[in-house]
Formats: C-alpha cells, structure tokens, sequence
C-alpha cells in the first residue's frame, strides 16, 4: 500500500510531474508547513503529542496573521486554516479531531486541485493518524478522500483497500452517505480497470444509497458514472437519460454544468448528433474556466465544427486550443485536445494541418506513454474518427435532449471564447 511521503519529497514529486512548474501557487508554504506539522504529531509519543500539537497550531497562527499570507488567501483557506489551528489546539478532544478532520480534508480538495497529489495524499495519511478519536463519518471520509486521490496517482490497489476502510466505517455507523461515496469510488476504479458490469454494480448501488442520503451531490456523481459505463457497453438511451440527469441535478453548479453537458456532448457525437454536441460543447465552454474541462469542450467543439464543415469555426477553436495548450500543464488533457483538432481538420479535407497535429500528438502520447492515445492517432483511426457517424435510432425522451441540445443559445458562443483562464 502507498505511504505518505516526507513533505518535501512529496512536493518534489507533484512538481515533478507537471514539468513547467516551479509552485503551485500563494497556499505552498501553508501546505508545506501543515504537512511537516501533521507529519510530526503522527510520529510523537502520547508524552509529547499534545505538546506537539499546540506548537503546530501556534506556528501556523503566526504564518496565518502574516499581512502578506493572509491577502493571497481565499476565504476558503483562510477558514480551514483557523479549523486547523482550533483543532490542534484541542487535539485530545473528539471536537478537536473532527476539526483538523475537516480541515484537512479542505486543505486536500485545494492541492488535488492544483495538482499536488502526492502533498495531499500524504496530509490525509498524517491526518488519519493524528484524528484518530474523530468521529465515524470523519474518519471514514479522510479514508475515501485519500483513497480517490491516490486513485488519480494510479495507485489502484491503495486506492481499493482505502474505500474499503471507508465502507467498513460506514457499514458499522449504517452511515449511507458515506456508503455511496465509497461505492461510487470503487465504481471509478472498476471501470478503469475495464470490468464494466462490476463498475455499473457499484455505481447503482451507489446511487441508491445517495437517493436515500438525500445527497444531491452524490446523485449527481453517480449518474456521471452511469453515463460513461452505459456509453461504453452499448446501451445508448441509458447514457443519454443518465447524461441528462446528472446535468439537471447539477443547475446552480456552474463547473459541473459544465462537466455534465461535455459528457452529453460527447455521446451526441458518438451518436450521429454533431450539431446537438457542438451546442453543448459551447455552452460547457460559456459556463467554466476549470482548465481540464474547458481543453475537453475544445477538444469536443472542434471535432463537431470539423464533421459539420463549419470552417470558420473550426479555426476559432483551434486559435483557443493552441493559446490553452500554451499555458497548460495538462499533458493528457493536452493530446486529448490536439487529437480531437486533428481530427477536425481532416474532416475539413485539410491534410496538411490534420498531419501537423497529428504529430504534435504522437509526441506527447509517445514521451508519456500515453499508449491508447498512441493507437488513437494512428492514421487510419483518425481518419475513422474524422468521419461523420451514423445516427443511431434514438428513444422520444433520448431525441428530446438532444433536440433541446440542439436549441441551446447561440449568444453563449462570445462569452465561451471570451477568456480561457489557465486554473
């Protein structure tokens, strides 16, 4: 199983994993200094360990009321900032743990984000330790936080074993929100392992076990999941009605608005529906700047501008590809991108520009080991992707979302292109 790693030597690790990076952001020293604290508290004695813990929280009181700390901040950052000092100073009392518990977990959402995966995988670990007399339902999501991050570090096996952590709790507390979040994860780590009946399992169940938590958040997820098991084993209206109300349940939440209409795009192409794809691929563009959707919705609007001979617009997205991929450091969601460029380009009989990219492509998908995408980029599999697809026979609700995807606005199309900030 992964262990949590040195502060700095997990740092070095996220930096180096993103090759023009030199930080992450304003919050690195703040990370870096709670993961050194968390660290040394886990490994204390019960002789020393409050003692330790006071200490913590006092430093990072001080770095906290520093003028230039705080103005960087978010309020997000600077909340569980105070948590985390609240916490440590009251570490012996089940308050105190639920406090670091949640703090923690805050801190970990930001450094996933920004990419510091191995940073956040290790102050979960910490924190484990060090909350330990935190409540079930605390404990039980520092283990499935942990286990979705090491997930995106490919660590399947630590990933699996920490859900299953999580479940236990939550079995032993009857706690179903906590349930469907584990489900829902092994969901994810079934399907990328490619047994497709197992992950639609776990994803079901995971959504029955929301609906019963009354989480809106994670009924939202498990129709996400549902959209791609359904896709990818051939059941078309399924995808298209689980697309739909994974995007109905995320109205108010701009970015997976955003999230769910690039999926739904994404199965109109695949369905013989360009025109109802590149709509929502737009409209995904005019609700988000989150860097690896915004590079899946060009990547998406590309191709469907490509397949409806829509040149103008082909050369305006892939204007905003190439100013994305710039400042990127998305490598695969980058070649994603590029692909689906290529691709575009070939279906407007433009060879030249198609082979262009292409390379640019292989090249990525060649130095990463990105060995799918290499298959993908293939001549001949370009060539099938350039072309347009057959309309397949659609249920009246599935040929309904895709008329009302076909309606969506056509004023979205300035603000999609109007900024594309590198997050």
């Amino acid at each position: 199983m992964l262990a949590p790693l040195n502060p700095l030597d997990a740092y070095r690790s996220d930096l180096d994993r993103h090759h023009r990076r030199s930080e992450f952001g304003n919050a690195d020293t703040v990370w870096l200094l709670l993961a050194h604290c968390l660290g040394r508290i886990s490994k204390a004695g019960d002789a020393v360990r409050d003692q330790l813990a006071l200490q913590s929280a006092n430093a990072l009181r001080d770095l906290a009321s520093s003028a230039e700390v705080s103005a960087a901040q978010d309020e997000s950052h600077l909340t569980d900032l105070q948590l985390m000092i609240a916490g440590l100073s009251a570490i012996e009392t089940r308050v105190g743990a639920d406090s670091v518990s949640r703090a923690c977990r805050g801190f970990a959402a930001r450094m996933e984000e920004s990419g510091a995966l191995s940073v956040a995988f290790s102050v979960i670990g910490f924190a484990r330790m060090v909350a330990a007399d935190a409540a079930d339902r605390e404990r039980g999501l520092l283990a499935a936080d942990q286990a979705r991050i090491a997930r995106k570090l490919g660590e399947l096996d630590t990933a699996d074993e920490l859900y299953r952590t999580a479940s236990a709790i939550g079995e032993r507390s009857s706690d179903d929100e906590l349930l469907a979040r584990t489900s829902l994860g092994r969901g994810v780590i079934a399907r990328v392992r490619g047994n497709y009946p197992r992950s639609r399992a776990f994803f079901q169940h995971g959504l029955r076990l929301a609906v019963n938590a009354r989480s809106r958040e994670l009924e939202f997820f498990a129709h996400q999941g549902l959209t791609i098991v359904t896709c990818v084993t051939g059941d078309t209206d399924a995808s298209i009605r689980h697309g739909w109300d994974a995007f109905r349940l995320a109205l108010g939440d701009v970015t997976r608005e955003a999230e769910s209409l690039v999926n739904l795009s994404q199965l109109c192409l695949e369905y013989g529906y360009p025109r109802a794809g590149l709509r929502g691929f737009i409209s995904a563009l005019a609700r988000t700047n989150l860097l690896r959707v915004r590079l899946a919705a060009l990547g998406g609007a590309a191709l469907a501008a490509g397949r409806l001979e829509e040149r103008a617009l082909v050369s305006r997205v892939a204007r905003a590809i190439a100013d994305t991929v710039e400042g990127s450091a998305l490598p695969f969601e980058n070649a994603q991108a590029l692909y689906h460029l290529s691709a575009a380009h070939l279906a407007l009989g433009d060879e030249v520009t198609a082979e262009r990219v292409r390379q640019e492509v292989q090249e990525i998908a060649t130095a990463r080991g990105y060995h799918e995408l290499q298959h993908q980029v293939e001549r001949d599999e370009l060539a099938r992707i350039a072309r347009m697809t057959d309309q397949r026979e659609l249920a009246s609700t599935s040929r309904t979302v895709v008329t009302t995807l076909e309606t969506f606005e056509l004023e979205a199309d300035e603000l999609a292109f109007a900024t594309t900030r590198l997050d």
